[in-house]
């Protein structure tokens, strides 16, 4: 009897020792949220999960009102490891904080979770007065791809607010549910651009002929970003009414539009688009000139080579590597010293990308070592120039190879 008395106040001392500590702990991590220095400020929130359920919600919940965006981003990314409902709850409150980073990760962290109560209460924030509260649940739906909430943002389709309407397509579009298409087609009637930009856009991703007609409708839109965004839709379609509208919007004065452009008309892969991209590869947009390096490369029509080629020497290394990757699906002669001539960049991605083109080109594995390549063309040269390479597929021919590549496959 005296072993079990000693035994169960020895646990009692043993649990209030715990008890103590944990509130030694809490005042600690109180005093250091409280601090004037930010990165102190950080460090407690990232310890916090420490200390029991109680107390950790209690400095959470002050994290979470603390006057730094960085102090309380720092608190929803700890509450995003957390399980239960009680951090889900605090979650749910910083979809009304004023940075954009903190409502994203606050998203983020409520996206991985489908239990059915989040879902319920997302779906009742999307029924509040304020539209940032509507938008940000509407965004975390979009997030869960969740098949259950179609039917309610359907409804925010009609919502007054013209930034609630157009989330509430991209949340539809992340999942592509063909509810959702009627409803969309319903969208490119809109009152606000912006909506019917993104609307016309969304169809393009389900993949239904329902939308054919409509957004061919929608090309005519007076508006040019609906009209480029309808035909964008279109080439994913596979729709070829498309092409003329698209090229015509490539040389558009917008540099958005000319981006959209160029990337839709790389989706058609229609040889009618070689000439008008050809002319945009000094485009005063980098982001053009990479769209039309890919487009080119999809359309693999011989009188493109040139252009590419060119786009090898462009300042920007992302346009360098786009028009090399592109040239994979060419096989001529003409790409090979420029090719090789591209093995001294500065940047290895070029060097390799370059040098996987050689190989699947000369059937010669070098690596991305220039001189290599240069001694190799050297010798080879007159093979290729004689026309051999185009006309042998077969690739039966020997090549010579420099004395240092002994043991080397050809």
């Amino acid at each position: 009897m005296k072993k079990n008395k000693f035994i169960l106040l020895s646990m009692i001392i043993f649990l209030a020792k715990i008890v103590v500590a944990q509130e030694i702990e809490y005042k600690e991590l109180q005093k250091k949220l409280r601090s004037d220095d930010l990165a102190v400020r950080i460090q407690a929130v990232e310890v916090i999960e420490k200390l029991d359920s109680l107390r950790a919600v209690k400095l959470w919940s002050e994290a979470l009102e603390d006057r730094n965006w960085e102090v309380r981003y720092a608190a929803v990314v700890a509450l995003e490891k957390q399980k239960g409902k009680i951090a889900f709850r605090l979650l749910f409150n910083v979809l009304n904080d004023s940075n954009i980073s903190v409502v994203a990760g606050a998203a983020r962290a409520l996206a991985k979770n489908e239990d059915p109560e989040i879902i319920d209460q997302l779906k009742l924030l999307m029924k509040k007065k304020d539209y940032v509260l509507r938008n940000n649940a509407i965004a975390v739906l979009g997030l869960m791809k969740y098949p259950g909430a179609v039917e309610s943002l359907i409804d925010t389709l009609r919502d007054k607010t013209p930034l609630v309407r157009e989330n509430a397509i991209k949340a539809l579009t992340a999942i592509r549910d063909n509810r959702a298409v009627g409803p969309l087609l319903d969208a490119l009637k809109d009152k606000n651009e912006e909506v019917r930009a993104k609307a016309a856009l969304a169809l393009g991703y389900f993949g239904n002929p329902a939308a054919v007609e409509p957004l061919l409708a929608a090309m005519k839109d007076e508006q040019r970003k609906v009209s480029v965004n309808a035909a964008a839709a279109l080439g994913k379609l596979g729709e070829p009414r498309a092409i003329d509208s698209l090229i015509g919007a490539s040389e558009d004065r917008n540099d958005q539009i000319r981006i959209m452009a160029t990337e839709a008309l790389g989706n058609f892969a229609d040889v009618r688009a070689v000439e008008p991209l050809s002319r945009l590869i000094h485009d005063g947009n980098p982001n053009v000139r990479i769209n039309t390096a890919k487009a080119l490369g999809k359309i693999a029509d011989k009188r493109a080579l040139g252009a590419l080629i060119s786009m090898i020497q462009d300042s920007e290394m992302e346009v360098q590597l786009e028009a090399i990757l592109a040239l994979k699906n060419f096989e001529d002669s003409m790409m090979i010293e420029p090719l090789i001539d591209a093995l001294r960049s500065e940047w290895y991605s070029i060097r390799y990308s370059a040098s996987e083109v050689l190989r699947k080109m000369t059937n010669q594995d070098i690596g991305v070592d220039y001189e290599k390549w240069r001694s190799w063309w050297l010798i080879n040269k007159s093979v290729f120039i004689r026309g051999c390479y185009d006309h042998c597929s077969d690739r039966i021919f020997k090549l010579k190879m420099p004395v240092y590549f002994s043991g080397m496959s050809s």
